[in-house]
């Protein structure tokens, strides 16, 4: 399940926690490769890239009110990329609707981008950040769980306490996560 190759520490793609999970907005095909810290050329920058000269202008993207998140293609795509362990590009789907987003949506797309942001460190084996940012994106979440039990489709309470079992496993170089993970605490969404 680890980024990292365990026979010879090297860093590799990332592998869905669950392969047949299923998709909220199946209509938009996935990226040809998750990026991955120096492994994969950077999507935007790179020649090379995925989304290469793909610019916010070619990105046509509404202003989404948090009740309307089933209507909210980029926030459902945003989903299937984060389950399907292409958590750059999660982050990245959903900063459009964080950068026009006020209030308990901003906190809680916030909280969204940071978690996708961990799972990277995570993949790279950059534990230090991985803690830092989980840690910041579940306080973000948890707030927004003190206005609303969900938000945009997500039983708050339910996905805090996955990422919480998640996040509280041993996380270390010696460490094979598949044998500790127990399903609870696979870091997925379930939309209501």
């Amino acid at each position: 399940m680890s980024g990292v190759d365990n026979k010879n520490g090297a860093i590799t793609q990332p592998v869905p926690f669950d392969p047949e999970i299923r998709r909220y907005f199946p209509n938009r095909d996935f990226p040809s490769y998750r990026y991955v810290p120096r492994l994969t050329p950077h999507p935007v920058k790179d020649p090379d890239g995925h989304s290469y000269r793909t610019t916010s202008e070619d990105i046509v993207s509404s202003v989404y009110n948090a009740s309307d998140w089933s209507e909210n293609a980029d926030y459902l795509y945003g989903v299937d990329l984060f389950n399907f362990a292409y958590w750059w590009e999660a982050h990245e789907a959903w900063e459009g609707d964080w950068a026009s987003a006020t209030g308990t949506q901003k906190l809680f797309l916030q909280g969204m981008i940071q978690i996708s942001a961990s799972l990277i460190k995570w993949n790279v084996k950059q534990f230090r950040g991985m803690r830092s940012l989980s840690t910041s994106g579940r306080e973000k979440l948890q707030k927004v769980s003190i206005e609303s039990e969900s938000f945009m489709g997500i039983d708050i309470s339910q996905f805090t306490k996955r990422l919480d079992s998640f996040f509280s496993l041993p996380h270390e170089d010696n460490v094979t996560i598949s044998d500790v993970l127990d399903i609870s605490a696979e870091p997925l969404i379930f939309l209501l």
